[in-house]
């Protein structure tokens, strides 16, 4: 069997230009480009004291937080679809050939999709960024701040609809007919990886928009910390239910053993009953029921769902990182404002 790695084609757009690894200079220098835009506008307006002086800098970081936590975070979660793909090779029962092609048909996107979903987010953004500031006299600071919400939520339906649709691809390979040993999920395991990396993205950009996006009139508002904490839930949703489709593998291996094992318990109980009614020798059927018994103990510890203690821990620690940086923006708000 060939195991050295084919090379395919990037699957989207997305992947082709923002999934990819890239230097870190191109990073920082779009980073320093977004910073530096909106107080170059301000400055054009004749605004740039009231820009830094009323906190309109810390609102324009937002797009541009969002933008670089994409790019950063975007090769990232590349590099965990490519970590599973890998790990379900030895479990997926085809060759080679038929692995490969299945893996492209799965993962392959409608790049007239990406575009659909990145112009409507973009459009979304525009009409978002021109209602932030109302004073008819900032021309360049409405134009850039538009432009750059604009970007941001561009980014962020393009990133959404690349990775709803990417799920197609986990789902096909679950579908197919595994080598699934249940006392062994270490195969599955980077499912579980995928899904915490999942669930920390998400906390990030939970932190990121309250960093950024609380203000002092805010912290009053009871409607805005409840959003935050249902928000807060939804790593924990995501992280499991990406790996429902590998729970629903296991699980059903595992009902599998246990149906079998237990139909030998039974059959050996009652041979057991039947030499013993008849006065016969049981020979080793003792034995073989406590062996059976022990083996449908073990079955039943046997783990479905693709995580370990080190991941739950690390999940329950991530959900409080957004209550930190509430309290942390409280004391920056409190401190400087």
């Amino acid at each position: 069997m060939n195991t050295e790695p084919r090379s395919q084609p990037d699957p989207s757009l997305f992947a082709r230009l923002i999934g990819r690894r890239r230097p870190p200079w191109v990073t920082v220098g779009a980073g320093l480009l977004l910073v530096l835009a909106p107080m170059g506008a301000a400055y054009l307006d004749g605004v740039l004291d009231d820009f830094l002086s009323q906190g309109y800098w810390r609102l324009s970081l937002l797009p541009t937080a969002v933008i670089i936590y994409i790019l950063i975070v975007s090769p990232i979660m590349a590099r965990t679809e490519v970590g599973v793909v890998e790990a379900f090779r030895p479990l997926v029962l085809m060759d080679d050939d038929e692995f490969d092609g299945l893996v492209d048909e799965a993962s392959r996107i409608d790049p007239i999709g990406e575009v659909i979903a990145a112009g409507v987010g973009a459009a979304f953004g525009l009409w978002v960024g021109h209602m932030w500031l109302s004073d008819p006299g900032v021309f360049w600071l409405r134009l850039t701040l538009s432009l750059s919400v604009g970007l941001m939520f561009g980014l962020l339906a393009w990133t959404i609809y690349v990775s709803l649709t990417s799920t197609r691809l986990t789902a096909a390979l679950h579908r197919q007919d595994l080598r699934v040993d249940i006392f062994d999920t270490k195969p599955f395991e980077p499912i579980g990886r995928q899904s915490l990396i999942i669930a920390l993205v998400f906390v990030g950009g939970i932190v990121l928009s309250m960093v950024f996006g609380l203000w002092l009139g805010s912290f009053s508002d009871w409607q805005n910390w409840l959003m935050y904490l249902l928000l807060a839930l939804v790593p924990i949703l995501l992280f499991f239910l990406n790996m429902r489709d590998t729970h629903r593998v296991l699980a059903a291996e595992k009902g599998r053993e246990l149906e079998a094992v237990q139909r030998n318990i039974l059959r050996a109980c009652r041979a057991l009953m039947e030499r013993v009614e008849t006065n016969e020798s049981t020979g080793s059927l003792a034995a073989e029921i406590n062996a059976l018994v022990a083996y449908e103990q073990r079955v039943e510890a046997a783990r479905t769902w693709p995580y370990n203690t080190s991941m739950l821990r690390t999940l329950f620690f991530s959900v409080l990182i957004p209550g930190g940086a509430a309290l942390a923006r409280v004391a920056s708000v409190m401190l400087f404002d």
